[in-house]
């Protein structure tokens, strides 16, 4: 099954972008960077900014979104509610989106969080106006643009290839994705033929680009007119 993974490489370059859309959230500066219809600065030990209203943060490639946000100086942590949006132009002009209702960040780990009532959304959207790929989730979490971790029903679907795990992990260091937890399975959708992998985990790489599957392997290939199936031992 060497065409499995060119697809899914689109899965993992998802996984691999979604934090860079938070990783570069401000420290505000007497509200210079950050745009809102209200704004308080709470004094004392423990210094904060609140920002009501249509809160908006853009700065090069970045533009973060929210109903309300409060930063905490002293930890330099972020919290944002209400439609909360991060969106980052990568240098390829493709660009990434993360959507929910609640995130975190802290500006000291570089880890943070994004849920949402209705799950969460990424998307990937190419320069060159080609379909884009997506990924909902129940919860994101990362840590700087080393690891990001999808997790509660992750369905990603594109025009190359859709996925289906209880949890889907990027790892910068190795460049490769995990997924894992409810049998995964990686479906093959383009080309002139179809095919697909279930196992208790699957494993894709981008350098070089290979992909691995271990416990109790089923594979398909469907052709047309004639499909076949494989089970390891």
């Amino acid at each position: 099954m060497s065409p499995f993974p060119a697809a899914a490489a689109a899965a993992l370059l998802l996984l691999a972008s979604a934090p860079r859309a938070f990783a570069s959230a401000p420290d505000p500066v007497a509200g210079s960077v950050v745009q809102s219809r209200e704004w308080i600065v709470h004094r004392g030990p423990h210094e904060s900014e609140e920002f009501k209203g249509d809160v908006r943060y853009h700065a090069g490639p970045n533009v973060m979104k929210a109903d309300w946000a409060l930063y905490e100086h002293g930890g330099k942590l972020w919290h944002l509610k209400g439609h909360v949006q991060a969106r980052r132009t990568l240098d390829s002009g493709d660009i990434i989106t993360a959507e929910g209702d609640k995130a975190f960040y802290d500006g000291v780990s570089q880890k943070g969080w994004l849920t949402g009532e209705n799950g969460v959304l990424l998307s990937r959207r190419p320069a060159d106006g080609a379909a884009p790929d997506h990924a909902v989730a129940e919860r994101l979490d990362w840590r700087g643009k080393e690891e990001a971790e999808l997790s509660g029903g992750v369905h990603s679907y594109g025009p190359r290839l859709e996925t289906w795990s209880d949890t889907a992990r990027y790892l910068a260091a190795g460049r490769e994705a995990i997924f894992s937890g409810g049998r995964p399975v990686v479906r093959k959708i383009f080309g002139n033929w179809t095919g697909a992998l279930k196992a208790d985990e699957i494993k894709t790489f981008d350098s070089p680009r290979r992909m691995t599957a271990d416990g109790a392997v089923v594979g398909w290939i469907e052709l047309p007119g004639k499909s076949e199936r494989r089970r390891t031992p």
